[in-house]
């Protein structure tokens, strides 16, 4: 660490004022090191995981279905901001796993 230095300067009317002088950036050192890659896993699609993927998006949607059923019948302001949070919520999950069954099924197309 570099030490910051007070410099005193004296004016006129004899009065001492400190000034703080600001430390100087340290220098980056750039190393010529390569980086060594990881290697990764590629995603393949087996039958065990779109099936759960499906059953996953069934019960999701019918959660969904179900809250957003609640939601019209429920009288109270309370019930009703529930099951519409609770709908929109599920809905969104659902929407997720249909976007990753889709991505399963297309890879499966695609390998053969």
């Amino acid at each position: 660490m570099v030490k910051k230095k007070s410099v005193k300067r004296v004016s006129k009317k004899k009065s001492v004022k400190t000034i703080k002088t600001v430390d100087k950036p340290k220098k980056l050192v750039i190393s010529n090191k390569k980086k060594i890659s990881k290697p990764t896993k590629a995603v393949r699609s087996n039958k065990k995981k779109i099936i759960l993927i499906l059953k996953n998006l069934i019960l999701f949607t019918v959660i969904s279905l179900v809250s957003f059923i609640l939601y019209l019948v429920s009288n109270k302001e309370i019930f009703k901001n529930l099951f519409s949070i609770l709908a929109i919520v599920f809905a969104f999950v659902s929407v997720a796993f249909l976007i990753t069954l889709l991505i399963f099924v297309f890879l499966k197309l695609l390998k053969k």
